[in-house]
């Protein structure tokens, strides 16, 4: 009976570390990373500076932007947007057809606004739970007139031609502040500069129809920059993962 009561407690004492190796953890060989890619839309309001505010008192849009990670923190990124920004428009009631009577009336919309895409690096560096950015841009812009069916700041495209239009090399550059709303998505706020150079544009009421039929036009021409205060949102595309370094 002894002999039995010594061969197991044998027994217990050589399972004892067999039992703890297998009881114990296992580690997750794949860790999460940071997204690589990042995209967000934005309200514009503008604020028109030096010659180009003596035409323009104000100017309202919209921006998208997407963000595409160059380091593992997130530090650094490569920033392309594009945006419209319109600093006049106006409606008018006219009809379809030739016939003396008007059968089907619509509502012709002329717009003047900003077109303009851009690229360059972003700079972010977190600051608590809120991330402060800065980045600068280089890219195209066009000062144009577009005139279509529809109302409000935008005219239906499809419907619609550019009665006038100016472009060239838009230089652009901001600062702004990241709050975490939710583990993919943020709320920004920022303010931005566009330089857009000496450019040829019309403002609200700058096309007249003549009485021949043609088209009447005021075209200024003023260097043109301004400034955007801008509120908007940016969500990641999607999560990475990569290999942990695990220790021997």
């Amino acid at each position: 009976m002894r002999r039995l009561l010594s061969a197991l407690a044998g027994l217990t004492t050589l399972a004892s570390p067999a039992a703890g190796q297998v009881s114990s953890p296992v580690t997750d060989s794949t860790t999460l990373s940071p997204p690589r890619w990042h995209v967000g839309f934005a309200a514009d309001i503008g604020q028109p500076v030096g010659a180009f505010k003596q035409r323009v008192k104000n100017a309202a849009g919209g921006q998208a932007h997407v963000l595409l990670r160059l380091d593992r923190h997130g530090l650094t990124s490569l920033r392309m947007q594009a945006g419209w920004l319109n600093y006049g428009h106006e409606s008018q009631r006219s009809c379809v057809g030739t016939a003396p009577h008007c059968r089907v009336a619509v509502n012709l919309t002329t717009a003047n606004g900003i077109f303009s895409m851009a690229l360059g690096p972003q700079f972010t560096v977190p600051v608590g739970k809120v991330r402060t950015f800065g980045y600068g841009l280089v890219g195209v812009s066009r000062f144009a007139t577009v005139s279509g069916l529809g109302g409000g700041l935008v005219p239906d495209f499809v419907a619609a031609d550019e009665n006038f239009g100016d472009g060239g090399v838009v230089l652009s550059g901001g600062i702004g502040l990241q709050l975490p709303v939710h583990r993919r998505a943020t709320i920004d706020a920022g303010v931005s500069y566009e330089h857009h150079g000496e450019r040829r544009y019309l403002i609200k009421g700058g096309l007249t129809d003549q009485p021949d039929g043609l088209l009447g036009f005021d075209i200024k021409r003023s260097t043109a920059s301004l400034f955007a205060i801008r509120i908007g949102v940016t969500t990641t595309l999607g999560w990475g993962r990569r290999p942990s370094t695990s220790t021997p």
